[in-house]
């Protein structure tokens, strides 16, 4: 018989967003976190053709999370201070479960930000939030 490892309470989240190192959500679906960065092709020269492939130099990582629960009100914070156009950027990682709740792998992620939030709250007895959409941009996102 398998054990979980997860709290049972989070059993159908499979990624678990950590701010600066406090966990702040969990969320059942992810896009964007095994993209690779793609090469650009530069043409450098002026008499003879040079074809070199480089790093986008305006790269940002794009994260999807969605189906999720806010652990408290933090991330709904961070989002009104970016929409009022001066966004802190913050530091964190992002934990991935398996299905039976053990760890698969951990992301870390460099001076973020939120760009969408979509939100309901919940008059439940839990003081927890509903997140439907939260997508984060990076500028650096490696696998540790």
């Amino acid at each position: 018989m398998t054990t979980r490892t997860m709290d049972d309470r989070y059993r159908g989240f499979r990624y678990v967003v950590e701010v600066d190192g406090v966990p702040r959500a969990a969320f059942g679906y992810c896009a964007g976190l095994h993209d690779v960065l793609q090469p650009v092709e530069y043409y450098i020269g002026d008499d003879e053709i040079d074809l070199r492939d480089v790093a986008d130099p305006d790269h940002h990582a794009f994260l999807i999370f969605a189906q999720g629960v806010a652990l408290d009100d933090t991330l709904t914070d961070w989002r009104h201070v970016a929409e009022m156009g001066d966004p802190e950027l913050h530091d964190g990682r992002i934990i991935e479960y398996d299905i039976l709740g053990r760890k698969v792998a951990t992301y870390t992620f460099t001076a973020a930000w939120p760009a969408f939030f979509e939100s309901v709250r919940e008059m439940g007895a839990l003081p927890y939030r509903r997140i439907d959409t939260f997508e984060l941009v990076c500028d650096d996102l490696c696998e540790v």
